[in-house]
């Protein structure tokens, strides 16, 4: 599997530490229900100030250190960021060309050396995918919703290993924002809702083809300058 080279980020969230935020662990109603893109936003930026950065930016205080980050600091970071930079419209969340845009204002404000863009054709999303986890870069990916049939239900089906380390469905989901931290000739390693989980390649195609469209279910490409 191609993969991040270091350790993606983990909030420490009552019990074991976790895979990446979860904006259900927020006090904000909004952001609980649409700040999956804030989220994806946030774990990024900590990723690319934690490793890439020549000095750290002085947004992230300490959780720009390699560790845990304490929960409360995650999701004092997750709304200031938000107001800052990603606002959430209520009940629709975060569309790509403005998740794009917020991370430009965020690399510009800090000198951070990235530029990102949204989206490309379907049939390159795994390549681009592939060349930005060689660079070490978290990829953004968005299940968006069923596109032009908002009002439908069709989802895509996200996997996770069992104790016994076999992988089996846990839930379909659609109109959300995950963090690509691996990927194999088969599946997308994912992050989400602080938990490590698996999307199938072919699946995630077929789903952009039969029920959404490249429009809202893509990539934030991010390049280094």
């Amino acid at each position: 599997m191609l993969q991040i080279r270091h350790n993606y980020i983990s909030v420490g969230y009552a019990g074991t530490p976790s895979y990446g935020g979860s904006q259900m662990r927020s006090s904000s109603k909004a952001m609980r229900e649409v700040g999956c893109g804030a989220v994806a936003a946030l774990d990024l930026l900590i990723y690319l100030d934690r490793w890439h950065a020549k000095q750290p930016c002085g947004f992230f205080r300490q959780a720009a250190e390699d560790g845990v980050i304490d929960a409360d600091e995650y999701n004092e970071l997750l709304q200031r960021l938000s107001r800052r930079f990603f606002p959430i419209i209520p009940k629709f969340g975060i569309n790509g060309i403005m998740l794009a845009g917020g991370l430009n204002a965020f690399f510009i404000r800090y000198a951070l050396p990235f530029r990102a863009t949204w989206g490309l054709g379907s049939r390159h999303i795994f390549e681009q995918i592939e060349s930005m986890l060689r660079q070490d870069i978290p990829v953004i990916l968005a299940v968006g919703p069923n596109f032009p049939l908002f009002w439908q239900k069709n989802d895509l089906t996200f996997y996770a290993r069992t104790r016994a380390g076999v992988l089996g469905p846990v839930c379909g989901i659609h109109a959300h924002y995950v963090t690509v931290t691996g990927i194999d000739e088969q599946r997308l390693h994912i992050s989400s809702w602080g938990r490590e989980y698996y999307i199938e390649r072919e699946e995630y195609l077929s789903y952009i083809r039969k029920h959404s469209g490249s429009i809202v279910s893509n990539i934030v490409r991010i390049r280094q300058l």
